[in-house]
């Protein structure tokens, strides 16, 4: 079986953690859609791993998947992991700027969206595994939070209704990582809102989830 990996935002964090698990087999090939590839990767000698630079604040663009169609055979399986996402900006509801909103959206709704659509139209009988990285935000109002949860709920839905018109090809995966230890935490822990508090708390405290911690239980739960 020939695995193909399409990812968003693995030049850091969980999608780092991801990339330093999946890389350990060299029969797999990945396609990140990130910014950059980060300084670790960009030691790698082999070509398992192919960078399209991706500013996912701008409109989708069909270009972006070309290079699966010389990846991708009748016995491979497509695995998604939509990763990449935006907690800024961090306010109260009627104190964001137009720009502010449209990019949220634009990361976490508008690309993710397409992406799917995308990879769906191309390869309508494809064996997939998609993964979405949700979080408790989209299920719990947290204050300060509105454009972030309100994303992570969208997506949880539009991943679980994708799910309900392809059980019989594509498994999907809803999986939140837990509070993990990365530049999210830290951006969020800069940030003036209610409870900001807790989450200094749980830095403070060592209560954060390593990355490879929750790239590695993410990847056995989707039978990596």
């Amino acid at each position: 079986m020939k695995k193909i990996v399409v990812i968003t935002g693995a030049n850091k964090g969980l999608g780092k953690a991801f990339l330093d698990i999946i890389l350990q087999d060299k029969e797999t090939k990945v396609l990140s859609l990130s910014r950059e590839m980060h300084e670790h990767h960009k030691k790698i000698k082999h070509n398992n791993l192919i960078l399209v630079p991706t500013d996912l604040s701008q409109p989708f663009s069909e270009d972006s998947l070309e290079i699966l169609e010389q990846l991708m055979d009748g016995d491979s399986v497509l695995y998604l992991l939509n990763n990449a996402g935006s907690i800024v900006p961090i306010n109260k509801i009627g104190h964001f700027g137009s720009s502010e909103i449209n990019t949220s959206l634009a990361v976490n709704v508008h690309y993710p969206v397409q992406l799917v659509n995308s990879l769906l139209k191309r390869y309508p009988n494809q064996r997939m595994h998609i993964v979405n990285i949700s979080s408790g935000a989209g299920h719990h109002p947290i204050s300060h939070w509105s454009l972030y949860g309100a994303a992570k709920a969208y997506m949880s839905m539009f991943f679980k209704i994708l799910e309900e018109e392809n059980k019989d090809r594509i498994l999907v995966k809803n999986i939140d990582p837990g509070v993990l230890d990365t530049g999210m935490q830290k951006t969020i822990r800069e940030h003036q809102f209610p409870k900001q508090n807790d989450f200094i708390a749980l830095k403070s405290n060592q209560q954060l989830v390593n990355p490879a911690d929750a790239a590695a239980r993410i990847l056995k739960e989707v039978n990596f």
